[in-house]
Parts: C-alpha cells; structure tokens; sequence
C-alpha cells in the first residue's frame, strides 16, 4: 500500500539487498488492504506487506476461508495519525473533549463520520480508543466507515468524512492542503504498537524456505537503513517516486526527519514511526499477544472459535526471523550505499536461479 510503513520493501529493492540474497523481487502497488489480503489467498502474490492482524484473520478465517499463515518479520511500529476537518477546528475543537461537545450540541440533527482503513487494523482500534477517551461511544455516537488508504483523504475533501486515522503521508496531505489538522499520533494514543508485518502463506515458508528467509535478511538490513536519521532525507527522496507513494518529497519528509507538522503547531517525530530501534522487528510472543489480544476483542472476532491463545506462537515466528538473522553476517557499521554510490554491482549469487517473488507493497 501506498503508505511511510512500506518503506523497509522498498529500501531493499533500492538498495539491492535482495539481490544480494539472491532474490528476483517485484513490488505489487495495490489499492487496499482487502486487494492485497484476497491476492495472497489466491497465490497470486507470495508476500504481503499486511497489517499485523491480518495474520489472526487469515490464520482463523475471521471474515474469510481460513489458511495457514505466518510473520516472521515485523515490518514497523506506530507511523499513524488521528486527522479532524477543518470545520471541526472552526467550531472550536482542538482535542478529543471538545469534540465531543461539538457532537453533543448537534446529537439528532447531524452524525459525524470518521474512517478508518481495516476493520481490523491498528488505525480503527487507535481511532475508538482516543474517541473513547473523551467519552464519545464510537458505536453509538458517531460513524465509523472503512475506507482504502489511498482515497480516505477525498473523503474529507467532499465531506462525506469529519476526520480519520490513517498513516502517513495522508495526515500531512492534509494539514498540507489546509483541509485538516492532526489532532493526535499513533505513538501518544498506543506507544510501541506493532504496525505491519511481512505476510506469508505456510506453504510457502515451508515449500521455500530458504528464499522466505532470504528475503527476510533482506528486509532485517533494510530496517537498519532505514532506522538510521542520517538515511531519513534519502528515505523519502524513495518514498516520493511515482512507483510508490508518488507525492512530494516535502511532506514525506514531515514524518521521517521532522517536524511534523499538525496544523496547530509542530511535533518531534524521534518515535513517531519505527523501524528497527528496540527490536521493532522481532515478531516475538509480547507483539503477537498485543496484536491478538487487540483482535479478540472486535465483537466481530469474538464467535471465532479458531482465535485461541495457541495461535499466537504459530502466526508470530520469532524462531524463523532468529535464523534468517544468521543470514544477514557480521553487522555493519556503516549502511548499505545507494545504488549511485556503489562503486561495482551487487554480484549475484553461484546458486541457481530462484524462483520470481513478487511483494504487494
């Protein structure tokens, strides 16, 4: 999807890093996350970049035919938003308590909308959690309607939506385009959330298992480069091209280096998505039970009887992201270069050619 969380992908393809491991990679732009999950059952990709739910939902058949699935990577934590309209700031909100009396003032004449991306994703959970927080009922005081990434943003244009919670870049596009302001980030309402994950289906782990970790080592040394504040300016230059998110640099760059611009004033973004630091990576039991324990408790998960405790080892592997680690070597002290600062080739490798892998991302 085209959002700051895929960046890690598409380092690695632009750095050359699944080359250096021997993968022939090709990064799929979908319009939305039912797109991606619905291509990874039909085996029309062999990865997905997902969000971590995704995993207990195609793991349980939540919604869908179950299949077996895992995560050995944890692509990011947190790079979310909530956005308010402008209008909401004209009437005089500027946090979650005014806004509720804006809502009570107009309760029978008018229903406020705010989107959100997945029904079950960390955006709709954060979204409810900061609404509740100021007393509003998400159920029964306002509308929470499901709506790509890559269009929400119109919907505020048009007024057909109050607000959202979405990741980045569509919270800037928006305070840039002086239709909305941020009203709060990811990391104030859930610190250290689990975000994205490499998806894959079981039978791929297990029918290739050396090009699932190799392209595991591939996103591990990514994730450094990307983690790193001197890499962040190249980063979004990435970020930018029109085969990924496809919008100015500029704004890009209000997440990744700061400040982050809200409309009301400016925020550090030390934490505001990450990549690496703190293990971020590591799709260990803790960030399994996180994610499980947020989707257990959607009242639309609670009849599956498939979501058990048990499944949480079984779609969080941290004992394949340990051995596609030992793949990566010593590390580095200095990141991989850019593919115009390399002075020859990344050489490819003696085995034989592996088969073609293609990331929706």
């Amino acid at each position: 999807m085209p959002i700051i969380d895929c960046a890690v992908l598409i380092a690695a393809r632009e750095l050359g890093l699944f080359e250096k491991h021997g993968l022939d990679v090709t990064l799929s732009r979908e319009v939305g996350w039912a797109t991606i999950r619905e291509k990874l059952l039909l085996n029309e990709v062999h990865a997905v970049h997902a969000p971590a739910s995704m995993g207990f939902m195609v793991r349980c058949g939540i919604g869908i035919v179950a299949r077996p699935c895992l995560t050995a990577f944890v692509l990011s934590m947190n790079g979310s938003a909530i956005t308010l309209s402008r209008e909401l700031w004209d009437r005089g909100v500027r946090d979650v308590t005014s806004l509720r009396a804006v809502i009570e003032a107009d309760r029978g004449r008018r229903t406020y909308s705010f989107g959100a991306v997945l029904e079950f994703s960390t955006q709709n959970y954060n979204l409810r959690s900061w609404l509740r927080s100021g007393g509003i009922d998400p159920d029964r005081d306002v509308r929470i309607p499901i709506i790509p990434s890559p269009v929400i943003h119109r919907g505020l244009i048009d007024g057909h939506l109050d607000g959202y919670c979405v990741a980045e870049p569509w919270n800037s596009i928006a305070v840039e385009s002086g239709t909305g302001w941020i009203a709060a980030t990811s990391t104030q309402i859930a610190p250290a959330q689990p975000e994205k994950v490499l998806l894959v289906l079981e039978e791929f782990a297990e029918q290739y298992p050396g090009e699932h970790l190799a392209m595991v080592a591939a996103l591990a040394e990514a994730s450094i480069y990307c983690e790193l504040p001197a890499n962040r300016p190249a980063l979004a230059r990435m970020l930018a091209h029109s085969r990924y998110l496809d919008v100015p640099v500029s704004l890009l760059a209000r997440s990744l280096t700061g400040p982050l611009e809200t409309g009301r004033g400016s925020v550090d973004v030390d934490d505001f998505i990450l990549f690496h630091r703190g293990g971020a990576n590591v799709p260990d039991r803790a960030k399994g039970r996180q994610v499980f324990n947020d989707v257990r408790a959607h009242p639309a998960a609670q009849q599956c009887r498939a979501l058990r405790p048990d499944v949480i080892g079984r779609v969080f592997r941290e004992d394949l992201y340990h051995q596609a680690i030992e793949l990566t070597g010593p590390r580095e002290s200095t990141p991989p270069a850019l593919p115009s600062q390399r002075t020859k080739p990344v050489a490819k490798p003696s085995s034989p050619l592996l088969p073609r892998i293609a990331l929706a991302g």
